[in-house]
Formats: C-alpha cells, structure tokens, sequence
C-alpha cells in the first residue's frame, strides 16, 4: 500500500473538444492519404519494482495500439512522489489524458476528474459486468470518475509444509480455529526462528477483521463515525493479543519489509496479503511452497477491497480518444489482455480470473471498498500513530478509539466544509 499526504484538489473545470483527425483524399490521386495519429499519454506510479507488472502493461498498450492505428500511447509512469507530482499538472492545467487514481484518493481528486456518464451513454458502454462495490468506490454523487483496472481483496496465505509439520490439515476459516492453528504452530516449533503469524499494524489489514466483527469505522454514508464502539473494542483486544502473546509478530519484529516477505523467508506461516503475494512469490521466492485460502470469519464475513482506477483529467486535450482508450483497456478484452499477462484479479465478472485465485473471490461479496472521505488520509495517519502507542503499552484499546473516534467526527466536519 502506498502511504500518502494528499492536498485536497480544488480546480475550476474547462470544457475541451478532443480533435481526431481523419484521413482526408486527395482530390486528385487515387492514394489516400496517411490516417492522422492522436497521441494520448497514460500514466500511473512507476512499475519499475514489478517487471511482471511493467511488461504486462506494455504488451496491453500494444495490443491496444494494434487495434487503434489512430492513437498513440504515450506511456510515462511517474516515480517518486505520484500524488505531489499529479497536483503540480492538475494545478498547471496540464493533466495526463488517462492516468490511475487510488480508490482511497478518490474524494481529494475528484474536481480534477471527468465525469464519464456522457461517454457511457454516447457509447453504450456496458457498466453491469463491474463488481458493484468496486465501481461504487469510484462513483460520487452518481458521477462515475473512473473505472477499476483490477482488485485484490485479501486472502490467508500460508505456509503448507509448517501447516503439515504442526499437523493442521486444514485452514482455519474463524477466528477461533485461527487462535488454535497458531497455538499448533507454536508448540510444535514449526516456524524455528519466526513466528506461527506475521500481521501487521495498519489499519489496511486491521479493518477486514472489524468487519468480520460486525464493526466499522464509519457508516455506510460516510457521514457518522462508529469506530468507538464494543465490537471494535473486542476485536482491536484480540488482534494485539495475538501479537502480545508471541502467536503472531509485526514485520518489523521479524525483521522484514512487509508480511509477503516474512511468508517468502520462511518467517511466518500464516499471514494476510492480497493477490500482489502470487507474483512477489513467484519471482522472489518461488521455492516457498505456500497457498491461498478464504479470509477467517467471526461473527460475519468481512474483507477490504483494494483498487485504482483509470480516470480522465477534466482538462484532458483529448478526451474523445482518451475515453477510446479507456474504454478498451477496462472492457472485456482490454482487461482480459491485462489479466492474463499480469495475474491480477479482473473487477468484471466476464473477464476469467487467472488460476488459483478462486478462494480470493470467494471474498468478493464481502469486500468494501478502501474508500472513505476527502481528507482521510491526514485521519489515516493519525489512526496509524495510535494504533502503534496502543501496541507498545502507552494507552488501552479503549483510548486509543475514543483519540480515533474525536479526530474522525472533525475529519467528517472539514470534509463536509
């Protein structure tokens, strides 16, 4: 997950006619003359980190390109500071024609985006195959701001040798059934140098075992803060217990990055990442014998779902083309290039997922979207400060919420202001 302070976007909107040239004859020749080209520029965070990832995205571009003579894709990933760099283009009016937008950024960019509603309708565009919570995250006040490229929701992976050398022959599908696994791979030494469970403290994890508490942080409106509540209480105890009692150890006590890595070095046996593990895995550490199973339940289902969209800049100088695009690299067989060459999950219900992913989408039902108010991530921030004073024995489970709980009632104040 990509850690951001994000300035809100306030932006007057411009109207601008996108201007496709067409092939004109010549009077006088039987020749016609070259198709003239558009070039549209694409852009994202860079992909440098994952060669899966940034060869895929060349060879969907190709595809693309091969089927649209007309337009040219200017592909210019940012690296650094994504966010920082989009607000210095958004502000000088010189946006990228199609770019990704973060489904948790998607209040704060929103008056730099252009609403697709008229493209969907002049083009008969088909929005029903698209996971409704997915499409929702990016939908405000019924403005449809952009389209998920792709999703993951969060799984249990885990080690299947540990799992068979503490004799667990199967994966733990409650909380309850969790908290014994672990104890198994405890007291039989299944993890020697580790720990039987990496979680970590963020609340990006954290909130998929609220819901499967029947909690949450705010309302269905996003206009109410509920995280000062009983059942977020309980589940908060239960998740630092884990880690207090030795069942389960952050990534920087096992001294890794991240969960993925922790799972990859053989430093935990169960852990909770999202589809992103399969190609870590393969590439980094594809000796490691591990699956993939349902998120654990409680009292309900629960699970997140993580998305970036494709979106349009309001002052776009090509949307006409840029929407062409667009609309093909979200439609069946744009996402389906994309899908096969980089194994993520579709977010259309046509599009076949790749192999071995089925027990991510046995999950989708239950998966909200990672998308809340403008402004959240200053919230989120602060959220993450409690969240580690609670775990290092400064304050109780039950500060720390009411700290969270006042910070979120005037984070809903500004955002409505």
């Amino acid at each position: 997950m990509r850690t951001k302070t994000l300035t809100a976007i306030v932006l007057a909107v411009s109207i601008v006619v996108a201007v496709v040239a067409g092939a004109v004859g010549s009077g006088n020749s039987a020749q016609a003359k070259p198709a003239a080209t558009t070039t549209i520029t694409l852009t994202g965070w860079s992909l440098a980190g994952s060669r899966t990832e940034q060869n895929a995205m060349l060879r969907t571009i190709a595809a693309f390109e091969r089927s649209h003579r007309s337009i040219k894709v200017d592909y210019a990933p940012i690296a650094g500071d994504y966010d920082a760099a989009m607000l210095a283009r958004f502000a000088a009016r010189r946006p990228p024609d199609v770019f990704y937008v973060d489904s948790l950024d998607v209040p704060d960019y929103a008056p730099a985006l252009d609403p697709l509603n008229d493209d969907i309708r002049r083009t008969k565009f088909n929005t029903k195959p698209f996971y409704k919570r997915l499409l929702g995250g990016f939908t405000v006040n019924g403005r449809i701001l952009g389209f998920p490229k792709d999703w993951s929701p969060l799984g249990l992976e885990a080690n299947t040798r540990m799992l068979s050398r503490a004799k667990i022959n199967k994966a733990p599908t409650t909380w309850k059934q969790l908290g014994a696994a672990l104890r198994k791979l405890r007291t039989s030494r299944a993890v020697p140098g580790g720990a039987p469970a990496c979680l970590s403290l963020d609340w990006a994890r954290i909130l998929a075992f609220v819901y499967e508490n029947k909690g949450a942080w705010m309302n269905p409106a996003r206009t109410r803060s509920l995280i000062n509540s009983a059942q977020n209480r309980a589940t908060l105890t239960t998740y630092l217990g884990w880690l207090r009692s030795g069942l389960a150890r952050t990534p920087a006590q096992l001294g890794v990055g991240w969960c993925g890595e922790a799972l990859g070095k053989g430093k935990a046996a169960i852990i909770f990442e999202g589809n992103w593990v399969y190609s870590f895995m393969r590439t980094t550490y594809p000796g490691i014998r591990f699956r993939v199973y349902p998120m654990v339940k409680n009292k309900a289902q629960g699970n997140l779902g993580f998305t970036v969209s494709y979106s349009i800049g309001r002052d776009s100088d090509n949307k006409t083309a840029a929407w062409t695009l667009l609309s093909w690299l979200v439609g069946r067989q744009g996402m389906g290039v994309w899908t096969r060459n980089v194994g993520f999950l579709p977010s259309r219900s046509d599009v076949k997922p790749p192999a071995g992913r089925a027990n991510f989408l046995k999950n989708a039902s239950a998966a909200r979207p990672w998308s809340f108010i403008k402004g959240f991530d200053r919230l989120y921030d602060f959220a993450g400060k409690e969240l580690e004073k609670t775990f290092n024995g400064d304050q109780s489970v039950a500060t720390m919420l009411r700290n969270i709980d006042t910070e979120t009632k005037a984070a809903l104040a500004r955002a409505r202001g």
